[in-house]
């Protein structure tokens, strides 16, 4: 039973997704994958130098007379895979480009989105909440944070954030945890960091989950993480000449005339105390603001607080996504600071999405008074309408500006173009949102929260 509705929610997420996936590239960093996944199937090689979608390509390396994406090739390689089944009907990035790759990033992003809501789902049966709490879960991590503003086009930080949780699932230090999740765990962070190179970061949350377990399971789970580490160790080496992320490789960016030249450089830029402070105060509540394009986060902030209080797995668990999350953070700020990025949003913060949101079960299962339950309402469908209205231009706008100016812009573009196709989005958000908010297992109105309140003080 319990596998059939883990089936249930795949298929459910799957089938958002389907109804949100791009059937274009929409900036340079899902065209630079696309690029390597035309090159994988047309030329079997990572170089993209005769591929049509490397033209006018912002997201590229120049190394030994050939041009690369810069992107982590694992997105590509699966991308290619889903390629060549689709070359035999007829399918194909030169020939039939929409079609393909609608269906190249849905079977790949959209695939590791339904995993990743899978796992949202299983994570709170592990700890021991009921079905609709795990399905509420699911459904918020899903439809209520960017997860969901991504996971239509061909970008990495959708899979990396699920194979993120996936990790954690396998190591959280549960009874039942043997031999084989500790290898799943060191698996699926490996994977995560070969989905992007930021996700070495979670290497923190399988240190802390593994913390006091015997050495033998360290090794474990370091073997089997090393194939996939090594392999993208490798990758790096043969197309830059450095085992070091390309992003971070200043020998690639060396050439004046590339377009990231020395803007991708990771160099540690010295500001003046209230620079930073500008800097996280825009990561948190501005225009790429945690808060302010997922306000469900303070339920999660709430939840960890109640996680903290519970047993001591469930507090080694709060601990790993916290101390993952503030170094993730940290990083952003010291080291990748892109002020004048045109996304919705800030798209790295997808990668902690997954974990994150598994506060939100202790959350949902503590919260009775009116007044919280109004505010956990209201955050959830505010939530939820701004992760949709993402998916109308994640990757758009003029250097920096806010997705609350210009996704608004770009849905009234698409209502005067397709007024029909964007009245029905509209019905859309309505019914997902009201599906939503239905699956949440909070009282039904404040008289009803105030009334167990009382019941239960009492």
């Amino acid at each position: 039973m319990e596998r059939r509705r883990i089936v249930l929610v795949f298929l459910a997420a799957l089938a958002l997704c389907s109804l949100v996936t791009k059937n274009h590239v929409v900036g340079w960093s899902d065209r630079s994958r696309f690029a390597t996944v035309d090159a994988l199937t047309v030329e079997r090689s990572f170089a993209i130098d005769g591929s049509p979608f490397a033209i006018h390509l912002g997201d590229e390396i120049h190394y030994r007379g050939h041009t690369y994406s810069d992107k982590p090739p694992l997105p590509a390689i699966l991308g290619a895979g889903v390629a060549l089944l689709l070359a035999p009907l007829g399918v194909t990035l030169r020939q039939t480009p929409g079609t393909a790759i609608y269906l190249v990033t849905l079977l790949t992003v959209g695939v590791w989105f339904g995993i990743g809501c899978c796992y949202a789902y299983a994570f709170q049966r592990r700890l021991g909440f009921e079905l609709h709490v795990a399905t509420a879960v699911a459904a918020l991590t899903g439809a209520g944070t960017l997860v969901l503003s991504y996971a239509g086009v061909f970008v990495n930080h959708v899979p990396c954030g699920a194979a993120a949780l996936a990790g954690c699932y396998h190591l959280y230090p549960a009874r039942d945890r043997g031999a084989r999740d500790v290898a799943l765990g060191g698996l699926f962070f490996a994977l995560a960091y070969a989905f992007d190179a930021a996700g070495v970061i979670f290497a923190i949350a399988a240190a802390v989950l593994l913390w006091r377990s015997p050495l033998r399971r360290w090794v474990l789970c370091a073997a089997a993480g090393l194939p996939i580490v090594a392999s993208q160790l490798g990758f790096n080496l043969l197309i830059s000449g450095s085992i070091v992320p390309t992003a971070f490789n200043p020998v690639v960016w060396g050439d004046p005339s590339r377009p990231l030249h020395a803007a991708s450089l990771p160099v540690v830029a010295i500001f003046s105390p209230g620079q930073y402070l500008a800097i996280v105060t825009n990561l948190l509540v501005g225009a790429r603001g945690l808060f302010s394009f997922t306000p469900m986060m303070v339920v999660a902030g709430y939840g960890f607080v109640r996680m903290w209080r519970m047993s001591e797995p469930v507090r080694v668990l709060a601990l790993a996504v916290l101390a993952t999350s503030t170094a993730y953070f940290l990083a952003i700020v010291f080291l990748q600071n892109d002020t004048l990025a045109r996304n919705f949003g800030e798209r790295r913060y997808v990668d902690l999405f997954f974990m994150l949101c598994i506060a939100l079960g202790p959350a949902l299962a503590s919260i009775r008074t009116a007044p919280a339950v109004i505010s956990t309402r209201l955050a959830i469908a505010v939530s939820v309408a701004i992760a949709a209205l993402g998916t109308v231009a994640p990757f758009g706008g003029g250097p920096g500006q806010s997705g609350f100016v210009f996704a608004p812009a770009e849905f009234a573009a698409l209502e005067h173009r397709a007024p029909l196709a964007s009245a029905f989005d509209i019905l859309f958000l309505i019914v997902l949102i009201g599906l939503v908010l239905r699956l949440v297992p909070l009282p039904a109105d404040g008289s009803q929260a105030a009334a167990a309140s009382r019941k239960r003080v009492a």
